[in-house]
């Protein structure tokens, strides 16, 4: 039976009673149908009696009726943080038992729609790392025979050969860094990026990417310096070199040209190893540091377009610390420089990707 129709027949129950109970008080007080005085008092009490117990199971009909609603708002609560596909049990037909049936034919849809889209974004990211996969292939000859014929050894050139040559081996390297980065993100993403952890001392990985990087500071004018002692910590030393390198490569193009100032600061607790890349650069402003590590996000675009990058650097760098179940952080004031660290634990901690 529809809740509203129950409702209906209690209240329709509850004013015959009352008016049944009026109209035997009014004909008795009229004819004295109840007879002696203890027989009026009997009756009039069990018809009280009757309205009492019809008034009370109004409102237990109501409560019982309306009671799934307090299973639908906290399945509804579950939908809204994202759990789907749960089911409400409710074998009544009424207009809550329709409501409940409507509720778990959307949670179910949900659900296969999410599925869905999960498979999709699975499929489109390992598309994606094998088409940028196939373009590096091409790429790693134009470098190979560009070095060759700089190296003259297929004959001598003249002064405009070489500058030509330079440019196209410039460019194939850009070109080579950008789709790099769209495959270790992508990699990321579908969490088949490799890293081979292991025992090794973090005081090397970290001289590895300062001295990689000390040419071309130098170039530019710019100083950096770094302080470091030796820990042996579980870690994948060329993934943690990559991540400085990129760190230390943004910080040289942040700061000015003979001018420059880059530290790289290691700092070691009880439980943690931090390591900070400072510069004395532009520094980053409040409003765009918390979209910092998202991918292909650019604090300044015309910079970007001059000098090359893809946006993912920083997305990557937080993906490997991620994965090493440490943390990634940064400190601007903008116009005074930036400083960002990285943390890892000592202890190796299980990562599930």
């Amino acid at each position: 039976m529809k809740i509203v129709s129950k409702l209906y027949v209690l209240i329709g129950i509850l004013i015959v009673a009352a008016a049944f109970n009026l109209f035997l008080l009014y004909q008795d007080e009229k004819s004295g149908i109840f007879g002696n005085e203890s027989d009026q008092q009997t009756t009039i009490q069990m018809l009280l009696a009757i309205d009492i117990a019809t008034f009370f199971l109004v409102p237990v009909v109501i409560r019982q009726s309306l009671s799934p609603l307090k299973k639908i708002n906290e399945a509804l609560s579950k939908v809204k943080e994202g759990a789907y596909g749960e089911k409400i049990k409710y074998k009544s037909k009424d207009e809550i038992g329709e409501l409940v049936d409507s509720f778990n034919v959307m949670s179910n849809t949900i659900k296969e729609k999410e599925e869905e889209a999960k498979k999709t974004d699975i499929a489109k990211d390992e598309f994606l790392a094998m088409i940028t996969h196939e373009l590096k292939t091409p790429l790693v000859p134009i470098q190979g025979y560009s070095d060759i014929l700089l190296g003259e050894h297929l004959g001598e050139l003249n002064q405009q050969q070489k500058e030509r040559l330079s440019i196209i081996k410039s460019s194939a390297e850009t070109l080579l860094g950008i789709i790099s980065d769209l495959l270790d993100a992508q990699k990321l993403e579908i969490g088949h990026l490799r890293m081979k952890k292991e025992n090794y001392d973090i005081q090397e990985s970290i001289k590895k990417s300062v001295n990689s990087l000390l040419p071309q500071a130098e170039e530019n004018g710019v100083k950096l310096e770094s302080n470091s002692k030796s820990c042996v910590i579980y870690h994948d030393s060329e993934r943690i070199k990559q991540v400085l390198t990129n760190l230390i490569k943004n910080a040289i193009i942040a700061v000015e040209p003979n001018k420059g100032k880059i530290e790289v600061i290691m700092e070691d607790d009880q439980t943690d190893i931090k390591i900070s890349v400072k510069d004395n650069g532009m520094g980053i402003p409040k409003d765009k540091q918390k979209d910092l590590f998202k991918k292909f996000y650019q604090v300044d675009a015309t910079l970007t377009r001059e000098r090359g990058g893809s946006g993912l650097g920083l997305a990557i760098c937080k993906g490997i610390i991620d994965n090493h179940g440490g943390a990634i952080s940064v400190e601007s004031t903008e116009g005074e420089g930036a400083k960002f660290t990285i943390k890892l634990p000592k202890i190796a901690i299980a990562h599930t990707a």
